[in-house]
């Protein structure tokens, strides 16, 4: 096995490029999971899609580090995603840069008045 690329693998005479990911908040692998989300990969791109949560754990500010580190390694600049809040999609894109690793930076959606 040979790793050439952050997100390449060859394997005899195949190339496995990783395109797409599924991640999940648990604290062992196995065990029912209060979060996922799915990751998609296009060049230094990546596109974070049906993000999902339970009602009572939110996705906070370690999960974005977490993801934020999680595209730093796999060689992404720029990440973007949709969140549904308070029934409204929001976009957002981010720049995912290495000065980002010490402190990455969290910022909320404006909530809307009720």
């Amino acid at each position: 096995m040979e790793q050439f690329d952050q997100r390449c693998l060859r394997i005899g005479d195949w190339i496995f490029e990783i395109k797409m990911v599924r991640a999940i908040r648990v604290s062992e692998y196995g065990q029912p999971y209060d979060a996922c989300a799915n990751i998609n990969f296009n060049g230094t791109q990546a596109y974070i899609d049906s993000q999902l949560t339970r009602s009572d754990n939110a996705f906070s500010g370690k999960d974005f580090a977490s993801f934020v580190q999680f595209c730093q390694e796999m060689g992404i600049t720029d990440a973007c995603y949709d969140r549904y809040s308070q029934g409204k999609r929001r976009s957002r894109n981010i720049n995912i840069s290495e000065d980002q690793r010490q402190s990455p930076k969290v910022v909320n959606f404006p909530t809307s008045p009720r």
